[in-house]
This record gives structure tokens, sequence and C-alpha cells, in this order.
């Protein structure tokens, strides 16, 4: 009996043990919305289209991507990405360009962090992903639908003196008009805490297109109204996901198109590499030390939205996206 006992288990150890699997490690991933979080209309529901797909995508529970919501107030953003970062989250992401001094101070206070924010270009950090759209060349596409659609040859442009790029933007925006017809006129305007005034002052210099490039409030939709009842012909081209304002169902009276920017593709792409255990770190300014990922015509990232506008200005638009990804045309910078 012994004798059959010690083979038995002589036969038993030459059997080869299955490995034990482990369960992958999940990637652990952090988004703090801007004010007002999902439901916003705007840039936060563009983000949170891109975390619900690419959480289905890549498999991730709830558990996996943690969702915060900033009451608006840097102190408030630094301690929620804190609040994340010492949870042992893997990537950071801010919803907008309001995160940016946040994400400066915690980028250097946690340099083996990783962090992203969404439509910036401005954070010169190593562990930070910017990720930005161009929006030259979406305001060069607005030119040219603007000038296409104008009855009156005058359009106006309404900018923000706060958005470092809005001299920029309107640069780009005169020269799209005048690749499309080289008698029309531009007008331009900046407004601050409301828009009615310089928006009726560009009617009154004869605007009927405006391209807005404003998006603090919806005195836009206000004044646009006025200037309808006036009986003014009022013709708008937006940016979303920027501006609420042009969700509201009013805003269609007036809407004929929008520059799209992809925000949900953004955090897609920050998803997919977070997963891979990559970060993105393609030159967005090289001269400022500014990494990430610039979306443009050729990546699919911005893109102008035609809705209501002429087939005429349609098919320009179509051919002036070709040329400036044949880069036949030069899009200012």
């Amino acid at each position: 009996m012994a004798k059959k006992l010690f083979l038995f288990l002589a036969l038993i150890a030459l059997i080869p043990l299955a490995p034990v699997s482990a369960e992958p490690t999940k990637v652990k991933i952090g988004i703090v919305y801007d004010v007002g979080g999902r439901g916003d209309k705007a840039i936060n529901d563009a983000a949170a289209a891109g975390v619900d797909s690419a959480k289905k995508k890549f498999n991730l529970s709830n558990f996996d991507v943690r969702e915060l919501v900033t009451t608006g107030i840097d102190f408030d953003r630094e301690n929620r990405i804190e609040f994340l970062v010492k949870a042992q989250y893997d990537l950071v992401i801010g919803v907008g360009p309001s995160f940016n001094q946040a994400m400066i101070y915690m980028s250097e206070k946690y340099p083996e962090s990783q962090f992203a924010v969404i439509a910036s270009s401005g954070v010169e950090s190593l562990n930070v992903s910017c990720m930005a759209f161009d929006l030259n060349q979406g305001s060069f596409l607005a030119g040219v639908s603007a000038a296409l659609n104008s009855k009156s040859k005058k359009v106006g442009y309404l900018g923000d003196p706060a958005n470092p790029s809005n001299s920029t933007n309107l640069e780009n925006f005169r020269a799209g008009v005048k690749y499309a017809d080289t008698k029309s006129k531009v007008f331009a305007a900046d407004a601050t805490t409301s828009s009615e005034a310089e928006i009726a002052k560009l009617s009154g210099q004869g605007a009927d297109v405006f391209f807005i490039n404003w998006s603090r409030n919806g005195s836009v939709l206000t004044a646009a109204t006025k200037l309808a009842k006036a009986k003014k012909s009022v013709k708008l081209i937006g940016i979303r996901p920027d501006q609420f304002f042009i969700a509201n169902k009013d805003a269609q009276k007036f809407l004929i198109g929008y520059v799209n920017q992809r925000f949900d593709k953004a955090i897609t792409d920050l998803f997919s590499a977070a997963v891979s255990g990559r970060s993105i770190t393609e030159e967005v300014d090289v001269v400022n030390g500014v990494f990430g990922r610039n979306y443009t015509l050729s990546s699919s990232g911005i893109d102008l939205i035609s809705t209501t506008a002429n087939a005429a200005s349609k098919s320009a638009v179509s051919r002036a996206k070709a040329a400036i990804i044949a880069k036949k045309i030069v899009i200012i910078k």
C-alpha cells in the first residue's frame, strides 16, 4: 500500500500545474468637467460623449473612470485634480482651457503623474497633453461660408479679446472671405460681458452674416432676435461645443453652420493611449514647449458643418477644405 501511494504521489508531481493568470490591471482615468458638468449642451457634454464611447470601446467601468465637476475657481480645480492624483489615477483630464493654470501648478507638483487638457495649447509641461483644435482652419472656412451666404456682401466677425487667438482667427476669417469673394467686406468687433451692442453695430454697418467667435453667454441670440424683429437679415455661424446657445432651438432660425471641434475624439484618443500605457506628446507649439495633439482638418478633428447654408457655399467650403489639406491654402498661424 505504501509503495502504491508513493507511486501515485510521484505521478501527481509530474503533472504540470496550470499557470495562474491574474486579472489584467485596468487603467484608472479621472476627468474633471468644467462648471455645470454633464447637461451643459456645450464642452462638458461633448467630452462626456467621448467618455461614454471610450468606456464601451475599452471595456472600462465606473470604477475605472472617475468623473468630477469643478465649481469654477482655480483652488477647486487644483483640489479635484490632486484628489485624483492621490487616488492613483493614471491619467487626469481637465475639460477646457480654464484648467490651464491648475494643470501648470499640479503638473509641477506631481511630475510623475500624467495629465491632459482638452481644447488647450497653453500648458508648457512635459507631463501634460494639450489636446488643441486648429480654429484658424475653422475660421478660414467660416469666412468662405459667410461671404457666399451674404446678400449685402458685408459680413461680421464677433470676437473675444480674452482669447489669445482672437486676432489670428480674425485674419483667417478675412482670408476665407476674400478667397470666396474678393468684393465682400469684413467688419469686426470684440465683445466682453454682452454681445448685443456689438452685433447691432455690425448690423448697422451692413453685415447680414456673422461669425461668432465668442461664447460667454446667450446674448448673441437676444441680439439676433431683436434684429430679426426689426426686419434685418441675420445669419449666424457658430463654434461648437463652446457655444451652448447654438444648441437652443431658437438659434436654428439663424444658424447656417458651425465650426465643430471633436472633443469626443480627443477624449477617445487619450483613453486609447492610457490603456496602452502611453501618453500623447506630439508637437503642438514647439517654441513654447507645448506637446499633446493638434486636431486639424487632416485628422478629422475639426470641420465646418453647414446646416442651412446655400449649395454654392457648401461646394466652396468643400473645395477650400481640400485645398487646406493639400497645403494649397496657407493658414495664418
